[in-house]
């Protein structure tokens, strides 16, 4: 199995400014991040070693997938990429020369397109995000050859931070009626619920209220029935921002999208951040918002 990972990365420090990006107080912060996410997507899908205390010796194990290829995409030297990393895990850096630098997620879905047929998985995502399952992939394909290619299936995005009102935290909750009405319309689907029966049990899908993870995994046909659409690298950013609209609006168009609703963890990626489970809203128990 072959995937290609595409990130977005940029950092410029700019006066009072609230995005991390551009955050001088996030830039170590920032840099740890983007360094961590690179290694963890090796470290989880690349070959691993085994230590044989026997012998005195580590043993090498196969890979969970057998070509892992991944880029970096960012905006002249606005970054904080570490090149000898880089070089140390086989990343390859892609530099662009934007006008806006909020449309960067956008140059890696030409990354993409240039790369067509070359591989079973296109991957985007942002600096920010890690999948920790080394059966992700395996899982993403299960998904697809229950419902067809027709369905595309995002990670839900948690926080851990021992200061939230609990460790782990899931962080893209529903999005308003009005705005998902809109977007649903793009793509009519009367399947709202999707169940998954195998041997290791029963999976639940709901159509995604948010589908947004700042992150997607198409497989090849996937990605070849969107990147041949007329919307393809449109540009629109009419999903909240650029950010959003790169990651997300894309699939909303070609797609019905849906997230693991029980359990929630079926297939999940880390958001390492902690600004979402910071927000001070209270801890409602289940049932207290239902109208009976």
């Amino acid at each position: 199995m072959r995937a290609l990972v595409v990130f977005a990365h940029y950092f410029k420090a700019e006066s009072k400014s609230n995005y991390s990006s551009t955050n001088a107080e996030q830039r170590e912060a920032r840099r740890q991040s983007i360094a961590r996410v690179l290694l963890a997507w090796r470290a989880h899908f690349g070959e691993t070693a085994s230590l044989n205390v026997e012998h005195r010796k580590f043993e090498l194990n196969a890979p969970a997938l057998n070509t892992l290829d991944m880029a970096v995409v960012v905006n002249g030297d606005d970054h904080l990429l570490d090149d000898a990393l880089l070089t140390r895990l086989g990343v390859e850096k892609l530099t662009c020369s934007l006008d806006q630098p909020r449309m960067l997620p956008f140059m890696a879905q030409r990354v993409m397109a240039q790369r067509k047929a070359q591989y079973d998985w296109y991957v985007y995502s942002e600096e920010d995000v890690l999948p920790h399952d080394a059966n992700f992939f395996g899982k993403l394909g299960a998904f697809q050859k229950s419902f067809g290619a027709g369905w595309v299936l995002q990670p839900n995005r948690y926080e851990v931070n021992a200061a939230a009102l609990r460790p782990k935290t899931y962080i893209d909750g529903d999005l308003r009626i009005g705005l998902m009405s809109r977007l649903f319309a793009f793509v009519p689907e009367t399947e709202n619920l999707l169940v998954q029966r195998d041997a290791s049990g029963v999976v639940k899908f709901l159509r995604a209220q948010n589908p947004h993870s700042g992150f997607f995994a198409l497989s090849a046909e996937q990605f070849d029935m969107w990147s041949s659409a007329k919307h393809f690298l449109d540009m629109d950013c009419s999903f909240i921002s650029p950010l959003e609209s790169a990651a997300t609006l894309g699939l909303l168009k070609t797609f019905s999208v849906y997230k693991p609703a029980l359990p929630m963890h079926h297939l999940e990626i880390e958001h390492l951040d902690t600004k979402f489970s910071n927000m001070n809203f209270p801890l409602l128990l289940r049932g207290e918002l239902d109208p009976d």
